[in-house]
C-alpha cells in the first residue's frame, strides 16, 4: 500500500515524523464516526463517535465481524461492505442507525494494497446538521454544547485590557447593541460570548455568522429563513433563520464591515424595530434579540466611503469598544501563554514548559496574528516538542515558518506553481493591508469580488 504516491518527500517524511499518538488524538476527537474494517469484513477500529450511534463500547466490536454484529445487535441497515468489496468503488449510502433513530449518509472507501486487492474499509458516517448550514451555534442550556470554560476565559491585567473590560461589563446587563474593534485574531468572538455569560440572556442560546465568508444570497436566508421553495434549490419546508432560532437570546455578527448594503438595511430594521420578513414570504416575523458586532476594518473610513451605512452604525454604536492588540498587552504576554499551555497540555496529555529563552522570545515578539496566533503556536510546540522543556529551536523554527520566504534562485531551480502562489499571496496580503475590504480589494487587482473572497480566506483570515 503505497500511502505517499502524491506526496512530496519533504511532506512524506514530515508525515513519518509525526507520533501515532497525533493522528490518535485527531481520530479520538472526530465529531464524524471513523469505522474500519479489514478484507474479511472484521472491525478494526471505530472512534467514539460510533459509540454514540451504535450504544457499544470499542471493546464490544473491535475483533468481531461487521455482519455479526449488525445481524446479532441489530445495529444499521444497509451493511455495505461486501458491496465496497464487489464493486471495488466508493459507496455512498443513507443507512438507517436503529439505536438513535435516524438515517446518516455513510462514506465507504476501499484501500488496496500493492497487488490491488482490498486491505480495508474506512467508513465514514455524518450526523445531519443541515440546518447547521455554514453557521455555528453555541447553546449554553445544553453541557453538550457549551464552549469550553478554559477557551472562553478572560486573561489579561494589562491597563488597555482591563478599561476594554470594565466597558463589556458595565454594558453586559444592558440591552445596549455593542460594536467590537479591533484587529483580526485579539478574540473578539470571546469577548462577544463573554458579554453573553454576563447578561440577562446568559441561559438562552448565542449564535454568530460571519458576515464576509457568506455570499450575499446565502446571508440573507440564513439570518431571515426562507419560505417553502422560496428559490431554486430551496427546502420544500423552507428553513428558519438565525434571527428567530436566536430569538431571547445574543446574536454575533463578526466581520460586520464586509456585510452588503442591501443587507444592512435589513439589520437595521430588526435593531430599530424587532422584526423581519423571511426570504420569499410576505409574512413579518418578530424576535427579541441582542445584537453585537465586530469587525477589523475601519469602519468610520468605510461610513465616509459609502460602504456602511451611517444609521447602522450609529445604532450599532451604542458601546463601542476597542480591543487592543496582543503587542499593545505585553503584560498579559505571560499569563495567556500560561492558560495556553495549560489548555493544551491538558488536551495533548503533556506536560510541556518553555524554557526561560523561549519565553522571553515570546514575550518580544509583536504577533501580527494576536492571540489567535499565539494560542496556535503554543499548540504547536506543545504537539512538536519532543522534550518537557520547549527549546529555542522549535520557536525560531515557527518564526521562520511565519516570515515572508523568497527563492534563491541561484542556489535551487524555483518551482513554477510555488512561485506564482507566492507572488498571489503578496499581493493578497498587501491588498487587504491597505483597503481592508474584499470589494476594494476586487476592485484594485480587478478580479470578482467572490474570488477577493476566495483569496482573501486562502491567505489571511
Amino acid at each position: 500500500m503505497n500511502l505517499f504516491k502524491n506526496y512530496s518527500d519533504e511532506y512524506k517524511n514530515y508525515l513519518l515524523s509525526l507520533s501515532k499518538e497525533y493522528f490518535l488524538t485527531i481520530l479520538e476527537n472526530c465529531f464524524t464516526e471513523i469505522f474500519v474494517a479489514d478484507h474479511e469484513g472484521r472491525i478494526t477500529y471505530i472512534n467514539p463517535a460510533c459509540v454514540r450511534h451504535y450504544g457499544l463500547s470499542s471493546e464490544e466490536m473491535v475483533g468481531h465481524l461487521a455482519t455479526e454484529i449488525c445481524q446479532e445487535k441489530d445495529l444499521w441497515e444497509p451493511y455495505t461492505y461486501k458491496d465496497v468489496v464487489a464493486y471495488g468503488k466508493t459507496l455512498i449510502t443513507e443507512n438507517r442507525y436503529k439505536v438513535i433513530n435516524q438515517n446518516l449518509l455513510s462514506i465507504s472507501v476501499p484501500v488496496f494494497d500493492d497487488s490491488g486487492d482490498i486491505e480495508m474499509m474506512v467508513s465514514s458516517t455524518q450526523d445531519h446538521f443541515n440546518k447547521y448550514d455554514i453557521t455555528y451555534r453555541v447553546n449554553t442550556t445544553s453541557i453538550e454544547n457549551k464552549l469550553d470554560d478554559q477557551e472562553t476565559e478572560i486573561i489579561g491585567k494589562s491597563q488597555s485590557f482591563e478599561y476594554c473590560r470594565d466597558l463589556l461589563d458595565a454594558s453586559a446587563a444592558t440591552e445596549a447593541s455593542i460594536l467590537l474593534l479591533g484587529e483580526s485574531g485579539t478574540g473578539k468572538s470571546v469577548l462577544a460570548n463573554y458579554v453573553h455569560r454576563k447578561s440577562k440572556r446568559k441561559d438562552k442560546v448565542f449564535m454568530a455568522i460571519n458576515c464576509g465568508a457568506i455570499p450575499e444570497n446565502l446571508l440573507e436566508s440564513e439570518l431571515f429563513g426562507y419560505a417553502p421553495n422560496a428559490f431554486t434549490g430551496a427546502s420544500p419546508k423552507g428553513k428558519v433563520g438565525i434571527l428567530e432560532e436566536a430569538d431571547g437570546g445574543t446574536l454575533f455578527l463578526d466581520e460586520i464591515g464586509e456585510m452588503p448594503l442591501g443587507m444592512q438595511v435589513k439589520i437595521l430594521d430588526v435593531l430599530e424595530n424587532k422584526r423581519f420578513i423571511p426570504v420569499g414570504s410576505n409574512d413579518i416575523r418578530f424576535t427579541d434579540v441582542r445584537i453585537i458586532a465586530a469587525t477589523n476594518q475601519d469602519i468610520l473610513k468605510l461610513v465616509r466611503e459609502k460602504y456602511f451605512r451611517s444609521d447602522l452604525y450609529y445604532r450599532l454604536n451604542t458601546i463601542k469598544v476597542t480591543v487592543p492588540s496582543l503587542k499593545d498587552r505585553k503584560e498579559d504576554m505571560m499569563l495567556l501563554i500560561r492558560h495556553f499551555l495549560n489548555i493544551f497540555n491538558k488536551k495533548y496529555q503533556r506536560n510541556v514548559v518553555l524554557s526561560n529563552e523561549v519565553s522571553y522570545l515570546m514575550t518580544i515578539y509583536d504577533w501580527p496574528g494576536n492571540i489567535r496566533q499565539l494560542k496556535n503556536c503554543i499548540e504547536r510546540m506543545v504537539i512538536l516538542s519532543k522534550h518537557q522543556v520547549v527549546d529555542s529551536d522549535l520557536f525560531h523554527n515557527y518564526l521562520k515558518d511565519e516570515e515572508d520566504y523568497s527563492i534563491d534562485f541561484d542556489s535551487k531551480i524555483p518551482n513554477y506553481e510555488n512561485v506564482i502562489e507566492e507572488a498571489e499571496r503578496k499581493l493578497i496580503i498587501w491588498a487587504y493591508s491597505n483597503y481592508k475590504t474584499s470589494r476594494r480589494v476586487a476592485e484594485i487587482i480587478e478580479v470578482s469580488q467572490t474570488k477577493a473572497n476566495n483569496l482573501i480566506r486562502k491567505y489571511i483570515k
